[in-house]
């Protein structure tokens, strides 16, 4: 395994919903910004509220980009060891561990965003923003 590369060990190739090939390792936020630009015009933001949206989101960005750059060198790590040996599940152990706090501590921070976003809408733009989100939330 170690001699193959994939978008954890070095290589960026993700590939889109129609399986083609992304290299650029930035489509996540390439759809933040295309979503960003859907909310801003739905709920028809102010330039300040849309400022101050786009820095919270940067933000989360930031946050899990980070997360994923060191997850890239742990499964890194972990491609370098024999497979099914006492040091390979410990490590993949550990990983488990860690990807299990990030993912709590990623759902807070969300929903924290979340709440600042709100506190930024008026109350007509609340209440749209919450459908956007509730529909969003079946995909």
């Amino acid at each position: 395994m170690a001699d193959k590369k994939d978008c954890h060990t070095g290589g960026a190739e993700h590939r889109d919903q129609k399986g083609s090939a992304k290299a650029d390792g930035k489509h996540g936020h390439k759809n933040s910004k295309k979503l960003m630009h859907r909310m801003a015009k739905s709920l028809n933001l102010t330039d300040v509220q849309e400022g101050a949206i786009k820095e919270l989101l940067q933000a989360q960005y930031e946050d899990m980009t980070k997360h994923h750059e060191l997850m890239a060198l742990t499964l890194g790590q972990l491609a370098k060891l024999d497979s099914g040996s006492e040091a390979y599940i410990a490590k993949a152990q550990e990983i488990g561990i860690l990807q299990g706090k990030y993912m709590g501590q990623h759902l807070i921070d969300q929903g924290n965003t979340e709440v600042r976003i709100m506190e930024l809408l008026t109350p007509e733009q609340s209440e749209k923003y919450q459908q956007m989100h509730n529909k969003m939330a079946h995909y």
